[in-house]
């Protein structure tokens, strides 16, 4: 059978809307001028996406995300998981600190999260597994840029439009300084930069071949971190590391990104 490049191109302009409505494009002329396409096409793929429930078209005419989606998300969770020990782990940290712990993966200059155990301070955190934040502004983010690549390289993920907070890293040299102190240290911190009023604490996770491929963290009100609380998380981080890491089977990360 023959290639039909037309058909791929419209295929992935299609899917290149999901993308934009996800973003934040919800307005017909929002997702005409995101995706660059003209007013008409648009207003056909959107139809055409509309009628398989990949988006939903509200009473003011604007589209959102649609429930196939949410169906298509769970079939794929219940086929694309973590070892149920993960979940238990970041659970029993959760029990120690009282603090919400996560895990996630670098995903271009994101970290996705995997895995999340609620804390136990009455505070919910906006994190959830399948979220994604600015790399630059976690400490997982910076852990997984300081281990995984040199600094040429890890100070491409910055850009000053994704500075969240004003305790946020301001300019490149900041960051390269901050991945610096964090291999030198082994461990990575998110002062406020990414939600204000709460600290991260990260180290990164080798996976059973010594590869590093994922991060976990620990976050609490900052009222809570003070640098001698900070330290006694990094130390109970490194010691349930080799528990993780024998969780993590080479390259698991690919079934993510």
């Amino acid at each position: 059978m023959e290639a039909n490049p037309a058909g791929a191109r419209t295929l992935e302009r299609g899917l290149s809307l999901l993308d934009h409505v996800a973003a934040g494009a919800h307005r017909l002329e929002d997702i005409t001028q995101a995706s660059g396409l003209s007013r008409s096409a648009t207003h056909r793929m959107l139809t055409t996406l509309v009628a398989g429930r990949y988006l939903s078209q509200q009473p003011d005419h604007s589209y959102h995300l649609g429930i196939k989606l949410l169906e298509l998300g769970t079939k794929a969770e219940a086929k694309i998981s973590l070892p149920d020990t993960v979940q238990t782990i970041l659970a029993g940290i959760a029990k120690t600190t009282q603090d919400t712990t996560h895990l996630g993966i670098l995903s271009g200059d994101d970290v996705l999260y995997l895995a999340k155990a609620r804390g136990h301070r009455g505070i919910e955190m906006a994190s959830r597994p399948g979220a994604r934040l600015r790399a630059q502004n976690t400490a997982m983010g910076k852990a997984l840029l300081a281990a995984q690549y040199g600094n040429d390289e890890a100070v491409r993920a910055f850009d000053t439009a994704a500075i969240a907070t004003p305790r946020s890293i301001q300019d490149v040299d900041a960051f390269r300084a901050v991945l610096d102190r964090a291999r030198a240290d082994g461990y990575a911190l998110d002062d406020q930069e990414n939600e204000l009023g709460i600290t991260c604490v990260a180290i990164a996770i080798p996976d059973l071949l010594g590869r590093v491929a994922a991060a976990v963290s620990i976050s609490a009100p900052s009222v809570h971190m003070t640098p001698e609380r900070i330290q006694s998380l990094v130390a109970l981080l490194q010691d349930v590391q080799p528990e993780l890491s024998r969780c993590l089977p080479p390259g698991f990360e690919r079934a993510w990104i």
